[in-house]
Parts: C-alpha cells; sequence; structure tokens
C-alpha cells in the first residue's frame, strides 16, 4: 500500500480525521488512535481486530497477518503535516527529475528517486506505517523498495495517463460549502473521483500482480489486502466531510464498512516479548501476534520459555529457537 500517497488531492483538510459510526467524524475524540478500533476482518484466518493499534497498519491479533489500515491512526497527531502532506512535500523537492524520468520511461531512475521519498517518509511519518519497520532495518528497506516499485509500475504505465488527466479535472472541480461543524463536501465530483480512483486501482494492482511486485512486499500480505488498504484510505480522506448517507454510499462503492466500534477490554493473557522485552496482551486462541514495540512476528501460541539465566518468561519470535534474552543479555533457546 502506499499508491494512494501520491493522488492528488483537493485539500489537506481531507486527511485529518476518520470516520464514526454511521456518518462522518468531526470531533477531536476520534483523533484518538486507541478509544476505538476500526472493523476489520482477518482476510487470512478471519477473525476480527478486537484490539486497538499503535499504528495505522492494523495485524490480526490471532495469526499476525496484515488486515487493514487506518489512516486515521496515520494523522491524529494535531499537530503534525498530514501524511499525504509529507509525501508532496518530499516529492516537490524532486519533481523536475521524476518528471524526466518519466518522460523518459527510465524505470531504474524514476524508482530510485521513489525510494528516496519513501525512505524520507517512512522517518518522517512512523505512525503511518509498519511497526516493523521502526527498529527491523531489513523490513524497512524492503518496505521502501516495495512502496517505490509500486509507485513506479502505475506511474509509469500509459493507460494511467488520461485517468490522472480526468482526476485532476475532478480535483479542480470538487466543491464545497462551510458548515456549522466543519467543512462538508457537496456536488457529484466525489463521485466521479471514487469511481476514477477506483478503475486506477484496481488497473495498478492488476498490473502489479501480473509483474510479480506484489512478492517484495515485506507483509506477504493475503491477496486482496494492499488494494482494500487504498480504497479504506481513500475513504477516510473524505469521510469527514460527507453527510452520514454520503458516507454509507462511499464505503459501499468500494466494498468497505466505515464504522468504528468503541474499544472494550478483552480477555487476553500477558506475555513479554522475546525480541525486545516489551508486553503483549493476546486473545484468546492467538498463534501469531505482531509485536507493536519492535515489529517481530512472535510466535505465542508455541507457549512460553523461560530465559536459561534469569527465568524471565519468552515468547519467542516466529521461526526462532535461540535469542539474546532482552532482560540479562544471555542467549538462551527454547526447550
Amino acid at each position: 500500500m502506499g499508491i494512494f500517497k501520491k493522488s492528488r488531492q483537493p485539500s489537506d483538510s481531507t486527511t485529518t480525521t476518520g470516520p464514526a459510526a454511521g456518518g462522518p467524524v468531526r470531533t477531536a475524540a476520534w483523533a484518538s488512535g486507541s478509544e476505538f478500533i476500526k472493523q476489520a476482518d482477518c482476510h487470512r484466518c478471519g477473525a476480527p481486530k478486537t484490539l486497538p493499534s499503535k499504528t495505522a497498519y492494523l495485524y490480526c491479533d490471532h495469526c499476525g497477518a496484515l488486515v487493514d489500515y487506518d489512516f486515521r491512526i496515520a494523522n491524529a497527531d494535531p499537530t503534525a503535516p498530514s501524511t499525504n502532506m509529507v509525501y508532496q512535500q518530499l516529492a516537490a523537492a524532486l519533481r523536475p527529475q521524476l518528471r524526466d524520468a518519466k518522460i523518459r520511461q527510465d524505470r531504474d531512475r524514476y524508482r530510485e528517486l521513489q525510494s528516496q521519498i519513501f525512505r524520507g517518509w517512512i522517518e518522517r511519518c512512523p505512525a503511518a506505517v509498519s511497526p516493523r519497520a521502526k527498529t527491523d532495518e531489513e523490513f524497512r528497506a524492503r518496505m521502501v523498495a516495495y512502496l517505490a516499485e509500486t509507485a513506479t509500475s502505475k506511474d509509469l504505465d500509459p493507460r494511467q495517463a488520461p485517468l490522472d488527466d480526468q482526476m485532476a479535472l475532478q480535483v479542480a472541480t470538487l466543491q464545497r460549502v462551510p458548515t456549522a461543524t466543519g467543512p462538508q463536501i457537496v456536488g457529484d465530483a466525489i463521485w466521479r473521483m471514487a469511481a476514477l480512483f477506483k478503475q486506477q486501482m484496481e488497473m495498478a494492482y492488476a498490473l502489479i500482480h501480473e509483474a510479480g511486485i506484489d512478492a517484495l512486499d515485506p507483509d506477504d500480505s493475503p491477496p486482496g489486502v494492499p488494494l482494500s488498504m487504498e480504497y479504506s484510505t481513500f475513504c477516510q480522506g473524505f469521510l469527514p466531510q460527507l453527510s452520514p448517507a454520503d458516507g454509507e454510499r462511499l464505503v459501499a462503492e468500494f466494498g468497505l464498512t466505515g464504522r468504528y466500534t468503541r474499544f472494550e477490554p478483552q480477555e487476553t493473557t500477558a506475555r513479554s516479548c522475546g525480541g525486545c522485552g516489551g508486553p503483549l496482551h493476546t486473545v484468546a486462541g492467538a498463534r501469531v501476534v505482531v509485536c507493536e514495540n519492535c515489529g517481530r512476528r512472535i510466535d505465542v501460541g508455541g507457549g512460553e520459555a523461560p530465559c536459561q539465566n534469569c527465568g524471565a518468561p519468552l515468547s519467542f519470535p516466529e521461526s526462532t529457537f535461540h535469542i539474546s534474552c532482552p532482560y540479562c543479555h544471555v542467549q538462551t533457546q527454547r526447550v
């Protein structure tokens, strides 16, 4: 997921809050990433997302698979520029080089420039990316490579050029009128924009799959999840400025649910991450979870093993049998 950040936006006000159950969100409470949970079911195991996330990347509480993207969390800091604005700022500094590489269809150069942009974007927008990108340099490098390749694939596809021109026209004609509770999109341009965006993303991800680019995804996302994340991001950017009825219509156009549920305390088991020592709170039946402190995939289904030196109970990273205890730093292994 990352192509959407390149889409032209009518204004930055479309990217600062997110939707609520039954309608648009126009209150500061929804900027919090912990009070509400975006409804999402895992495409791999079918389990619902029930625990809150610290970052916009939502991972299954049961199997650790990537399930969705919460644009609201990515832009929860009211003092920081939106993630789209950060991307546009970084891209603006390289616009002449990007334009030249695109004209010459120089994929290597275009990919290199996109890599520069995404490296800077990940550094400046840590809440907008996977927690796995924070401490795992290999994962971060793979994520940059994947995002840069998807952007290159879309931008250098000649079939996208006329659709880009049509999108620019719709953005220019999108009108708003102020309301007592905040800006509200009016007119029909939003629906043409939505249809164009869906067409562009379907075309882009079909090409990404055909070219084998999805194999670069460091999350090994279940089929359909990256495209669904693009749709989710688009909708969340506009939902705060739509009426409840239009909000429901927009998410229906993309086959999504726009609802959030208030977080209810869950029956969880406290564990310790064997990678960083951070706390893990796992739901019943969980097999693999992503540690939101260090980003490692932790095999909680395999049980805990005590450190052979200090005795601390540790849940080992997936497919790992030897670790350095995060507490006493002595090598220990599963027994």
